[in-house]
């Protein structure tokens, strides 16, 4: 995706504003919130902490005025230590930092309460995310070189006040003659009329490749002329009186109060209860979920969240085939966070979570808004049962509990939810917005003499404007502790077994078997089902407790194993993986998947083939989902949605929801 900076009130926009103004430090001030200390181990950095890391980083020579803070983070105290916390009692605070100097990448650690800094490492051969104000000048960089102005005014554009140009990660390179080197490549659009649409005239077979240490352009590839789209439409039809008449409204409303609690970082609604802290990287994280079973809290997940998201478009131009973005490692799902809208992206009575981050200079902004919480009536029954024997009828109504927010990188917006209802059941839901990624030809409808050529690779959508197809696979990381962290993965095999008597000839049975090693699922997930069992602890029944991972659609990659674009996103090959815990594994592709044309994370960890039997263990979980656009996805796109659901399975002796009550002011028919 893109980067464009938008979503007033965003923490994006505040880095934006910073960086371009002056002095930094006073205005940094300006845009702060006031924010209490930390008063749970898993929160995110407080502002104070933020300045606190700062200061420490300077004391120690390390944070001159020409370095940038890349990202600045808590650092968790050990899994054993957060697990046995009570509220009240003290903890450690600890962080970690990742900084640009002198052209080098380093790693700092920092005891906060110590205010020491613990350690200094330069991270050789691996390039760091963008940071704001590299992202920020990238653009103007081919605006100075004289290739490039030669090749916009073949195209007849010398004003070019209304072009923007976007600052997008290369992919993996491998090219000796470019390593050290911190490169973006640099497409332009052309905004003239584009109201609330910028990607509707691409400056198509134009691009040039900049390196952001030295600040200079490294070469411009021009691949021919091409007319421009006809028009740039808008998504918005305020002017135009194309509106439908309006519905009754239509809410969703608590009128005795909200069910919802939520002290700090801290959740409680229904029986669940568990933490909510907002990182620069992954965004929403979500720690030590947990479900009050008739007065025993009763662990389920330690930790959920987004890992890495790889897109891979699929057009071999020189101008197109580099585009296989790492959302979240490149760019980051928390910094890209916009407000979420009350009333529209939440309901009215919504709690919403700000964002700490700090900026390139160390100094703390606080986004306003970036997650949302809130309840909402399903509309359907958690359970029912009507009897026509004897004319009885029971039903409970569902309501949920969803914690979300809204990444917007480029053209796409993301929703990502986290949904628990009644039953014990937790959804984990990615929803796709915004606008197809476009591209120029020369075709204006199909019956055009190029337009087999030109819709190759996508979908024309407009005059001289195609959609190219691409993929989604976002990957969640799931720390299961069902029960405490003594675990083990099942699959749950069905056999087809064949009689020799009655009238049946075959049936099916559930077989169940561990998996021994860590490493990718490769039974198809719709041959067998996979759960997360306790190994020291049983239902009434007897049976061992669990929770089952129920997949929804996904895709996988069907790229070539060796494509270089493929190398890195290896975790995207396989829908399901399982691995060992341990700390310091927490993303997909690694922790520097910026330029990196080695394999990394996942495929790496779990090449060890680590023992995952009656041992704390993760897995990870991609919804991946191909996008062949279609004309009802221009000029903006309908939300599109997948998931998957984690079940309880003999986790419970009954039932969890038989005590869920029926509706105020409702009976049962008898």
């Amino acid at each position: 995706m893109a980067l464009i900076f938008r979503g007033c009130g965003s923490a994006l926009a505040g880095l934006v504003a910073m960086t371009m103004a002056a002095p930094l430090p006073a205005q940094a001030e300006r845009r702060m919130w006031p924010q209490a200390a930390a008063t749970h181990p898993m929160d995110g950095l407080t502002t104070d902490e933020i300045r606190s890391v700062t200061e420490i980083l300077r004391g120690a020579g390390k944070l001159d005025d020409a370095a940038r803070v890349v990202s600045m983070t808590v650092d968790e105290d050990p899994k054993d230590e957060v697990r046995a916390w009570k509220p009240g009692h003290p903890f450690a605070r600890q962080a970690n930092a990742t900084l640009l100097s002198g052209g080098h990448l380093y790693e700092a650690h920092i005891d906060l309460a110590a205010r020491s800094l613990l350690g200094w490492d330069e991270i050789r051969d691996h390039e760091a995310a963008l940071t704001i104000d590299e992202l920020m000048s990238a653009g103007d960089l081919p605006k100075q070189d004289p290739r490039w102005i030669a090749a916009m005014a073949k195209r007849g554009i010398t004003d070019l006040r209304n072009v923007m140009c976007l600052p997008l990660t290369v992919g993996p390179v491998s090219d000796p003659a470019l390593k050290g080197r911190r490169l973006l490549n640099v497409p332009c659009v052309d905004t003239t009329g584009a109201a609330n649409n910028l990607w509707g005239k691409p400056i198509e077979n134009l691009v040039a490749q900049v390196d952001l240490k030295s600040r200079t352009v490294l070469s411009v590839t021009d691949l021919g002329v091409l007319p421009p789209p006809a028009q740039t439409p808008s998504h918005a039809y305020a002017d135009s009186g194309k509106y439908r008449k309006p519905p009754k409204p239509i809410e969703i409303t608590a009128p005795e109060g909200s069910n919802v609690k939520v002290e700090g970082g801290q959740v409680h609604w229904d029986n669940w209860s568990f933490h909510v802290r907002l990182e620069p990287r992954v965004g929403a994280v979500l720690s030590l979920i947990r479900y009050d079973d008739h007065g025993t809290f009763r662990d389920i997940a330690y930790q959920i969240s987004a890992s890495e998201m790889f897109v891979p478009y699929m057009d071999p131009a020189p101008t197109w085939s580099f585009r296989a973005y790492m959302d979240i490692g490149e760019y980051g799902f928390g910094v890209l966070s916009s407000e979420l809208q009350r009333g529209i992206d939440c309901p009215e009575g919504a709690h919403f979570l700000d964002l700490t981050i700090s900026d390139t200079k160390g100094m703390p902004v606080v986004s306003k808004g970036a997650v949302c919480i809130f309840e909402r009536p399903t509309g359907d029954p958690i359970w029912r049962h009507s009897e026509l024997i004897n004319n009885t009828a029971e039903v409970r109504p569902n309501n949920e509990l969803v914690v979300r927010m809204a990444p917007v990188v480029g053209n796409y917006d993301y929703l990502v939810d986290y949904v628990f209802d009644r039953a014990g059941n937790i959804d984990v839901r990615l929803g796709a917005y915004g606008i197809d990624a476009t591209k120029g030809v020369a075709s204006r409808t199909l019956s055009d003499p190029t337009a087999k050529q030109d819709t190759a690779y996508g979908t024309l959508v407009d005059e001289r404007l195609l959609a190219v197809n691409h993929d989604h696979y976002m990957t969640f990381r799931i720390d299961m502790d069902v029960d405490g962290t003594a675990n083990r993965m099942v699959e749950d095999r069905f056999s087809v077994h064949r009689l020799d008597e009655g009238q049946r000839k075959s049936l099916w049975q559930v077989d169940t078997r561990p998996v021994a090693n860590e490493g990718p699922i490769t039974t198809p997930l719709s041959a067998a089902q996979f759960r997360i069992e306790s190994t020291g602890k049983t239902n009434k029944q007897g049976y061992r407790t669990s929770y089952q991972l129920m997949p929804g659609h996904s895709d996988v990659s069907l790229l070539a194993k060796d494509d270089p674009i493929q190398l890195r996103a290896g975790f995207s090959a396989y829908t399901l993986w399982t691995s060992a815990y341990a700390r310091d594994e927490r993303y997909a592709a690694g922790m520097y998947p910026n330029e990196n044309p080695e394999v990394d994370g996942l495929p790496k960890w779990t090449a060890a083939k680590r023992p995952i039997e009656d041992r704390d263990l993760v897995l990870w979980y991609t919804v991946g989902f191909r996008h062949v656009p279609r004309a009802e996805d221009w000029p903006v796109m309908p939300g599109l949605w997948h998931g998957f659901r984690l079940r309880p399975f003999n986790f419970f002796d009954r039932n969890p929801a038989l005590d869920v009550p029926p509706m105020v002011n409702a009976r049962d028919t008898k």
